[in-house]
């Protein structure tokens, strides 16, 4: 891995270098360097609420980001944006609170930023409405549901009923998305084709991103019904 500036150089493939951490993380760069553990454990669970804080935390500067890069685009988008930061900093207490509520807490496990390393890569409102708020928040409901069904079946009810309730903001989050790409195609063809050419490039990073070691043991399923309610393709 190569840094230039703010920007590092991995595979081949350029991302914004890691936002700031407190000093008890340890940031990582691959996917094989989270912890790994059995599914159902108090380790496992504890990992799952450690990582699920960064990535409410990410979710927030990405957002956060983009209304500092793109002062010009309309003032509604913007306001959608501060939303979502607010929402996120809720999700992201509610999961550390949980946490917490384990004996676990910050630092405990490594975590990889690759999100926000990738989404502030695009230098363009579209692209990163495209590919943080259509596909990266509506993955998010795919995680969610299966989340919500594993903590409901190891008998921690609390947790799995705060994921129903952050499932529901992701479901707007995901909807202003494609709601705002709609709007800012029909202002400018051009916006169309920055949001197409990121998911595209989007392909090729994470085939680059993803080492050959890295097999994929669990296949997600599609949450139907919550990406029909933020009208996302299913």
């Amino acid at each position: 891995m190569e840094r230039i500036g703010t920007v590092i150089v991995r595979g081949g493939v350029r991302l914004r270098a890691s936002p700031a951490r407190e000093s008890c993380y340890k940031i990582v760069t691959d996917q094989l360097e989270v912890a790994h553990f059995e599914d159902g454990t108090l380790d496992s669970r504890r990992e799952q609420l450690h990582s699920a804080v960064n990535s409410e935390i990410q979710s927030l500067e990405i957002a956060a980001q983009s209304i500092v890069d793109f002062p010009d685009v309309p003032w509604d988008l913007r306001m959608d944006l501060a939303r979502q930061c607010w929402d996120e900093v809720r999700h992201a207490r509610l999961f550390d609170r949980q946490l917490i509520g384990l004996n676990g807490r910050k630092g405990e496990f490594p975590i990889l930023n690759q999100e926000w390393g990738v989404v502030c890569m695009f230098d363009s409102m579209p692209a990163r409405l495209a590919v943080q708020n259509w596909l990266f928040e509506g993955l998010s409901l795919d995680v969610l549901r299966e989340s919500v069904g594993a903590w409901t079946g190891w008998g921690d009810e609390e947790t799995a009923q705060i994921m129903e309730g952050v499932m529901v903001d992701e479901i707007r989050h995901a909807a202003f998305g494609k709601e705002w790409l709609r709007k800012l195609g029909a202002e400018s063809p051009s916006a169309v084709l920055k949001a197409a050419a990121a998911m595209s490039q989007l392909k090729a990073m994470n085939v680059a991103l993803t080492p050959p070691e890295h097999k994929m043991e669990h296949v997600i399923p599609v949450n139907t019904e919550d990406r029909r309610h933020a009208g996302l393709p299913i």
